[in-house]
């Protein structure tokens, strides 16, 4: 094939001058001088023994032969380079994109997925961080966790982990402090609270209520707006904050956090996997997919 096609890049040089009708704007658009488009035009006419181009004086006009050439040899490379994308974007997708909130990225998907990547170095993991959801019907993205009830429009939900709170501290804030024994005994207490667009039930004027406290307002305390300052501020001995498994399971099991009151864990919503409904997921997406729950389950 070699021996019988023109070189390639006099095609796409005769492509760009019969678009444009101008040599200069042709030289212009392919980064090289008039005289190099016009001499591989040249080059190409010689190669074919066919005038493609009627040159007047300050204008280009294709010939009929040259009119047919272009159509066929436009169509021709607007393919490779339709092809050319599909195949980039085939071995991008050898990867796998997660969105998921910074929470559970940080103590959760974060500390475990170097396992993933141990048992599966072929698979490229792109994780997007967001704290609101992202729409899982864009192509760039292949599942989610989300934290919810597992009902949302137009998305296959399968669940992943349940969600428990219960107050917990840092060693160095319980201190010399007895245990507490009553949920009571926490309203003199520093409390750090979740403040903003969080689940309302995770708050502590509704965790009072549930241990039949009877309260009217929010109690006193220092109000974070990020889950990772919440879990900052109680590593650093700030309060107590209402968190608990799956993300402080480590944090728990290492004793950096503990439970200064022993109270049964509140269960609230939970995580899930999430992809755009009638999705048709990748290979790479069902393996990582397996390899959360498998996990999951294990917790």
């Amino acid at each position: 094939m070699r021996s019988k096609i023109p070189p390639p890049n006099w095609l796409v040089t005769f492509e760009a001058g019969a678009r444009c009708l101008s040599f200069t704007k042709a030289a212009e658009e392919l980064n090289v001088t008039r005289v190099a488009v016009s001499q591989q035009i040249k080059s190409l006419e010689e190669y074919l023994d066919v005038q493609l181009f009627h040159r007047m004086h300050r204008s280009l006009r294709l010939t009929r032969a040259g009119e047919q050439y272009y159509r066929t040899i436009s169509d021709s490379l607007q393919n490779i380079l339709s092809a050319t994308y599909e195949v980039q974007k085939s071995a991008y997708k050898e990867g796998v994109t997660v969105t998921t909130s910074t929470g559970f990225a940080t103590y959760w998907l974060l500390p475990r997925i170097g396992e993933f990547r141990r048992l599966h170095p072929e698979t490229e993991i792109q994780l997007l961080v967001a704290d609101s959801y992202l729409d899982l019907s864009t192509p760039e993205i292949d599942v989610a966790i989300r934290y919810g009830d597992g009902d949302w429009p137009n998305v296959d939900a399968r669940f992943l982990l349940q969600e428990e709170i219960f107050p917990v501290c840092s060693p160095a804030y319980l201190g010399n402090r007895q245990n507490f024994v009553e949920a009571r005994d926490l309203l003199d207490e520093r409390l750090l609270h979740l403040e903003g667009k969080y689940d309302p039930q995770t708050r502590w004027l509704h965790w009072f209520r549930e241990q039949r406290v009877n309260i009217e307002t929010q109690p006193q305390g220092l109000r974070l707006n990020t889950y990772t300052n919440l879990v900052q501020a109680a590593l650093d001995g700030q309060g107590i904050a209402l968190i608990g498994p799956p993300l402080m399971k480590n944090l728990l099991d290492t004793g950096a956090l503990v439970r200064p009151i022993d109270v049964t864990p509140t269960k609230r919503r939970a995580f899930y996997l999430a992809r755009a409904k009638d999705a048709q997921p990748s290979s790479q997406t069902t393996l990582f997919c397996d390899w959360l729950e498998e996990i999951a389950h294990q917790a």
